[in-house]
């Protein structure tokens, strides 16, 4: 079995906001259900419209607007590839395609759906599950999108992944520095030399794992808080703010106040 099978998500959210230099460490296939998502790197710029399918590159800072509809709520299916099987296919031969192009070929959306199914049916066998990923994949490269060259992770690219999959873990500067067999020393200088220090990486990644978790799950904001590391909703808060210009409550704010609206009756 894949030490990171493909993974499917459905991404909510209510309010149209911006997010700046979003760093993820695996590439990812949308679909946009409803609304608009606009992806800028440099001078490069895409938008991917409802029912379109595209992609997010891997390990690059993007800025990335989602638009909810005029009435509505902003959603879009998140595909998340196995990053191995990805590398496979461009060993046997597939091409980087343009990250930035997007595509409405019927066959790549039929194939985007089975994939969707594939995925969330927990009997699917993995060679099946993977052929109907690869098949998606495939589609978008006859319609000339793709993942771009691959990016060799860098020495901070390492340590996000880590900390990315334990973002509630008490992390520390000498205990990240060890994981890594690097000296505390090295470890500053190297985050350093990439224009970023320990500590803002480490709340960087913490926030940019809490936004995941507010547009893809019901939790309530004290668990998200909480599962990235933050013991203090009100701090969480702040520097959710500070990090993305809304609080968090802002990102699903019309389900949370239908939830409060909700009272109970008498029989």
């Amino acid at each position: 079995m894949s030490a990171s099978p493909s993974t499917l998500f459905l991404v909510r959210q209510s309010r149209q906001a911006l997010f700046r230099s979003l760093i993820a460490d695996r590439p990812t296939i949308v679909q946009v259900q409803a609304g608009q998502k606009i992806v800028r790197y440099g001078e490069r710029i895409t938008s991917i419209g409802t029912a379109a399918l595209g992609v997010l590159p891997a390990r690059l800072p993007l800025t990335i607007e989602n638009r909810p509809p005029f009435q509505g709520k902003y959603m879009a299916s998140a595909l998340l590839p196995d990053p191995e099987l990805i590398e496979s296919m461009k060993r046997d031969g597939l091409p980087n395609g343009d990250p930035f192009s997007v595509t409405l070929d019927d066959r790549a959306l039929s194939a985007f759906e089975r994939a969707s199914v594939a995925i969330d049916d927990p009997l699917m066998p993995d060679a099946l599950r993977n052929h109907a990923v690869r098949e998606v994949v495939l589609w978008l490269a006859e319609a000339g999108v793709g993942f771009g060259a691959t990016r060799p992770r860098s020495f901070g690219d390492r340590l996000r992944a880590m900390i990315g999959a334990e973002p509630d873990a008490n992390w520390k500067a000498i205990d990240a520095a060890h994981a890594l067999a690097v000296s505390e020393a090295t470890l500053r200088r190297r985050l350093a030399a990439e224009g970023t220090a320990f500590g803002d990486l480490l709340a960087d990644v913490r926030m940019t794992c809490a936004l995941g978790l507010l547009q893809t799950t019901d939790w309530p904001v004290n668990a998200v808080a909480l599962s990235v590391g933050y013991a203090s909703p009100s701090r969480f808060a702040a520097r959710f703010r500070d990090r993305f210009g809304i609080v968090p409550s802002a990102i699903r704010d019309d389900d949370e106040r239908i939830r409060r609206s909700v009272r109970p009756t008498a029989d």
